[in-house]
């Protein structure tokens, strides 16, 4: 997926660039920032753009954070070479107490080639409560001249005193028409349908893309369309465990789609309800509400596809 991220055009943030460049134009930069949204909207995105205009020292224009394409600026943040530009990330392996510790002796020290030092703190809202109690007072007062960004998809777990100190950012999911256009300019054929099903995310449009997204969506929506429990159960053996981020959200896709044709937005095909359009909308929302929480609460994935169905046709 890196591959294909690398090189996205960043749309539908518009008004926050606008921010960020009246930010370094004014002077006024906060020294805690947390970028707050989903998951693929294009948060990092923008945040090293805004760390590529304030360690280059240009002064943005027209309200955009872009800079020169010459300006080795890019290459050094993208190589992670610049020696005032850091990167705290979670990949499979939990970042160390120590790994934080070398990170915040670093920012410390005085910026070397910029006036600024920026650091990006990435998935915030999944680090422990060891890691924050190690960071906790550089993040609450950071020295002069450093932005710290923390990118989360929700603040629930971040501490209240970060939090009133911090100058919060939340971006939304795009538009599917947005998400389409991004997906085309990286040559990606599929674009259209990508678009329909990735909730307004350009980062889960990709992994939809390399994991069969769209033929699980297309599979399960059949499947509640047609009331068939064989394909079900063969989803529940096969899939459930392995694609269960792609279930999980095509599920929720698929019960959000069958609201609107409850309420006559649209017809998805969905046979009709024997209940009240009142008691299908309350049966939809513990739907949902249980598959929001099958991952906080541990549940078993093939029992919350098999309960989604059940529950959906009444059994």
């Amino acid at each position: 997926m890196n591959s294909l991220i690398k090189n996205i055009k960043i749309l539908g943030h518009e008004k926050i660039e606008q921010e960020l460049a009246h930010a370094i134009v004014s002077e006024k930069i906060f020294p805690t920032w947390i970028f707050c949204g989903p998951f693929g909207v294009g948060k990092a995105s923008i945040a090293k753009k805004f760390a590529k205009c304030l360690l280059s020292g240009i002064v943005p224009m027209n309200n955009s954070l872009d800079i020169s394409e010459d300006n080795s600026i890019h290459h050094l943040i993208d190589s992670r070479t610049h020696p005032d530009f850091f990167i705290l990330e979670q990949s499979d392996d939990s970042i160390s107490i120590n790994e934080t510790r070398e990170l915040m002796q670093k920012i410390r020290k005085t910026p070397t080639i910029s006036k600024w030092r920026v650091v990006i703190i990435e998935n915030a809202s999944n680090l422990n409560k060891n890691i924050y109690n190690s960071m906790l007072k550089i993040l609450e007062e950071p020295p002069k001249n450093t932005a710290i960004i923390m990118i989360c998809q929700n603040m629930g777990s971040i501490p209240r005193t970060l939090l009133s100190r911090a100058y919060k950012i939340n971006f939304n999911p795009l538009k599917d028409e947005q998400v389409e256009a991004v997906l085309k300019n990286m040559g990606i054929k599929e674009a259209n349908e990508l678009a329909k099903i990735a909730n307004g995310s350009v980062g889960y449009a990709i992994y939809l893309k390399e994991h069969n997204g769209i033929e699980i969506f297309n599979a399960l929506l059949k499947i509640f369309c047609s009331e068939d429990k064989k394909s079900l159960q063969y989803i529940i053996d096969n899939g459930a465990v392995n694609n269960f981020r792609i279930i999980k959200e095509s599920l929720l896709k698929i019960f959000r789609m069958y609201i609107e044709q409850l309420v006559g937005i649209a017809d998805y095909g969905f046979k009709q309800p024997n209940n009240s359009i009142e008691k299908e909308m309350k049966k939809m929302l513990e739907i949902i509400s249980m598959i929001n929480k099958s991952d906080v609460l541990m549940l078993d994935k093939q029992s919350v596809v098999a309960y989604a169905f059940e529950k959906f046709f009444d059994y």
